[in-house]
């Protein structure tokens, strides 16, 4: 049975669960403002999902966890720092201090943000923030589980998103990238051209006409290095309306459908994660894979994760089957059961991958849990994206509507049809 079968006038219906999200979204962002991870803001947006999800599920609970708010995304002034002292170092002939310095910039950047490993939380303060979890039992033996997902925390503005949109934010990345190679490439080759360790100073007449052209280049780089020292803007935290409130309450909104219609699975348990820390790179989802692997991977029970992250243009509506800007494998059948719910609401979205970041789906992937991610946002990025902007007043009704209804076929295409 799909969804839209399960009780008369589906769809008059589904808006009073689509306004529950709307008015919990509005509340969120009125009352608790702007939520970067850890923060009692956070706290107190997750006792409130909490106390719905007591409401809605037969067991509801919060798990605390550790992490830094500012390390994730500190690799971008970290970097640019290094370049700079890079060129410095190049210039003066010190290739191989300059080579190491542009080694670890790349280092920084493909272990935080292209494999989101933590390596430099151990170098900012840890604060605490939390998982909520609620669960909707099975009427008889739970042989399958799905976990919906939204992220509770909200970003830190980033700046040129804001300012310049697109073309700056891609000038900034773009420069980066040629910097680091640039760094590694002119190093090296200056390694070679001065026939040691400490060559002679590039504009000295011993340093040849090449390293003054990529010394040069250097220079051209350094301006746009300089303002990535800006990118995140620690003092402004965004609302975070659609990223990811949105998530969260299409997640809970499905489970109170289930609730208010007495609704329940004879094998199928349905769950609701709203996890904290995906802006500080996934780490509350990773905590909650960490701390209930016996439950997600040993427990005998197949279970599947369904993360739903800024909900918002339906016209860019994509479902993940890679995630991690493409280096980790969401799973495949996961995808296409959210593609076939989609396609019981009228739409077809496409399955592919994130051009760039990562959603809670990744960090379930890795923990060996079939997981996929439904998103619907201008990827460009939206000019709201990490900004001021993506505020209650810029929700799309018909988007969160639309996010409930496919998260609902989707609880009812897999209890009846599994993955």
């Amino acid at each position: 049975m799909k969804a839209n079968e399960s009780i008369p006038n589906f769809d008059i219906k589904v808006r009073e669960y689509t306004n529950y999200a709307l008015k919990s979204i509005k509340n969120v962002c009125k009352n608790f403002g702007p939520r970067p991870v850890g923060s009692d803001a956070e706290k107190d947006a997750q006792e409130y999902m909490l106390k719905d999800l007591e409401k809605f599920c037969d067991e509801a609970r919060r798990e605390e966890y550790k992490c830094s708010d500012k390390a994730f995304m500190s690799w971008v002034p970290i970097g640019a720092a290094l370049l700079i002292l890079n060129t410095v170092f190049f210039t003066l002939g010190w290739h191989i201090a300059a080579l190491v310095l542009s080694a670890i910039t790349l280092f920084l950047v493909l272990a935080e943000f292209i494999f989101y490993k933590p390596i430099l939380d151990v170098f900012f303060p840890q604060k605490t923030s939390g998982n909520v979890y609620g669960v909707r039992k099975a009427t008889g033996e739970t042989k399958k589980r799905i976990i919906l997902s939204g992220h509770t925390d909200s970003a830190f503005e980033w700046t040129y998103t804001y300012k310049g949109g697109r073309t700056v934010v891609a000038l900034i990345i773009v420069t980066a990238v040629i910097a680091i190679l640039l760094g590694i490439g002119a190093n090296i080759f200056g390694m070679v051209r001065a026939d040691g360790v400490i060559g002679s100073i590039v504009w000295s007449a011993q340093g040849g006409i090449a390293l003054k052209i990529l010394a040069v280049i250097m220079y051209i780089t350094v301006p746009v290095l300089v303002m990535a020292f800006k990118f995140s803007n620690y003092k402004l935290p965004v609302m975070g309306a659609n990223d990811d409130l949105s998530g969260c309450f299409i997640s809970c909104a499905a489970a109170k459908f289930l609730s208010d219609n007495d609704i329940r699975f004879e094998n199928t348990e349905v769950a609701v994660l709203c996890a904290g820390g995906e802006e500080a790179g996934l780490r509350g989802s990773k905590a909650f894979a960490k701390a209930n692997k016996k439950m997600l991977c040993e427990d005998g029970v197949e279970t599947v994760f369904v993360s739903f992250d800024t909900i918002r243009e339906l016209e860019f509506a994509k479902i993940y089957e890679k995630d991690m800007t493409g280096m980790v494998k969401n799973d495949r059948r996961v995808a296409e059961l959210l593609q076939k719910a989609a396609a019981n609401v009228g739409m077809e979205v496409p399955i592919g991958t994130i051009e760039l970041g990562s959603t809670d789906a990744a960090a379930m992937s890795q923990a060996g849990v079939p997981a996929s991610a439904f998103t619907a946002m201008d990827p460009t990025p939206a000019r709201y994206y990490h900004t001021r902007l993506d505020d209650a007043n810029n929700l799309s009704p018909q988007a969160i509507d639309t996010g409930v209804k496919i998260a609902l076929e989707a609880i009812f295409l897999y209890d009846e049809k599994g993955i």
